[in-house]
């Protein structure tokens, strides 16, 4: 076997359970910040959790922002990177969703590198070419430290990666540098009880994509494949409970475990075709990410199957599924069937047609699919046709 390396990423603390977001105010003194600005879900505009934030911020606090458009349009950076300049910000708080998490990332990247302008972010974009070319540019300047708080289960907060979305082209261009990893994270069960039980399901569906693909990734280690075991199992015995009773917050704390331990794979092995395709569904469709989880993973593990059966096999174990007295293909199929099983217990879309998508508009996702980096870690070798059959076998 060939020397490896296992990267853990460069976040300071994560601090998790009822009462962690008591600890914001702290965590921004710690970090010796004194002038805060806050990212925030627009739908968390005015509610408690603003409240409490601003509270324990005090006069930290100088500013908040909370328009970010889903999938973080260029604009909606430049936007809120304008009013943190203004505001003189040494230090970024993000409360939300993955669009707010992201949006905080990338005003931090506008901030050290002096981007006021649309065309500016394509000087820092990731660029690969299939099956393995990726150019991703240097970032100078000082990145501000971001302290992030999750009210979902899309794990950017977990991440050094960036999404944001140029309106020109409908595409979803990624972002990395390593400062661009929030120094701290809060995983708190109470701040997430206000998000629907739909959105915490369909959520929940992209901490699942990161553990599987992650175990299927043609560069899965072991250190990865454990962890992302074992968020499988807390997701299958706590996502679909969890979404119905917000107030059980041991099973939203478990929730929010499995995030993170799924998003080490993204991290050191890569993701693979659901990510793939499912980024630039998103972006062109005006997709949540859960979503495209839910309707193109089960189809992607059929594609992979071939070259992924034994760990397709610990995928339907960690689920729950026993695979005892079946063969390799059996199992496959088991894992296969037993994620279809999962999302049909969360009552999320899980088709094209469902989500309102238009079938016109696949080849061009197809495409684009093909230039999105996380397609090279998929076990099984793909071009645009391999990716237009999946879509339209997901209409």
């Amino acid at each position: 076997m060939a020397a490896r390396c296992f990267a853990v990423p460069k976040v300071d603390s994560v601090t998790y359970g009822a009462g962690a977001f008591d600890s914001i105010g702290d965590l921004v003194q710690h970090h010796g910040a004194a002038r805060a600005f806050v990212v925030l879900s627009g739908s968390l505009a005015g509610s408690a959790v603003e409240a409490t934030l601003r509270e324990r911020l005090g006069t930290r606090l100088v500013g908040v922002y909370h328009r970010t458009r889903q999938h973080v349009p260029r604009g909606s950076v430049l936007e809120a990177a304008e009013q943190a300049r203004a505001a003189g910000a040494d230090c970024l708080v993000s409360v939300g969703g993955g669009t707010p998490i992201d949006c905080a990332k990338a005003v931090a990247l506008c901030l050290a590198t002096g981007i006021t302008t649309r065309e500016r972010f394509d000087d820092y974009r990731i660029r690969f070419t299939y099956p393995s070319t990726h150019e991703v540019p240097e970032i100078d300047g000082q990145l501000l430290p971001h302290i992030a708080v999750p009210t979902t289960l899309s794990g950017g907060e977990h991440t050094a990666l960036v999404g944001v979305t140029d309106e020109r082209t409908h595409v979803k261009d990624a972002f990395t540098a390593p400062g661009l990893m929030p120094r701290a994270i809060v995983l708190d069960p109470v701040v997430t009880r206000g998000t629907p039980d739909w959105l915490w399901a369909a959520s929940g569906m992209r901490a699942v994509d990161h553990a599987v693909e992650g175990i299927l990734s043609t560069r899965h280690m072991p250190f990865a494949d454990g962890l992302g075991a074992e968020a499988l199992r807390l997701l299958t015995a706590n996502l679909a409970h969890s979404a119905k009773n917000p107030d059980d917050l041991e099973a939203r704390t478990n929730c929010l475990i499995a995030t993170w331990l799924s998003i080490f794979a993204l991290t050191n092995v890569g993701i693979g075709l659901s990510h793939g395709i499912g980024h630039q569904l998103a972006a062109e469709f005006d997709l949540l990410h859960g979503l495209t989880s839910a309707i193109m993973l089960p189809l992607v593990m059929e594609f992979n199957a071939a070259h992924t059966a034994p760990r397709l096999r610990r995928i339907a174990e960690a689920m729950g599924t026993d695979t005892s007295g079946l063969d390799d293909s059996e199992a496959a199929a088991s894992a296969v069937r037993t994620m279809r099983e999962f999302i049909a217990s969360l009552g999320v879309p899980h088709t094209l047609r469902a989500v309102g998508a238009n079938r016109d508009a696949l080849p061009a996702v197809a495409q684009r699919a093909l230039g999105d980096p996380a397609v090279a870690a998929s076990p099984r070798p793909v071009n645009t046709q391999d990716l237009l059959d999946l879509l339209e076998a997901a209409w």
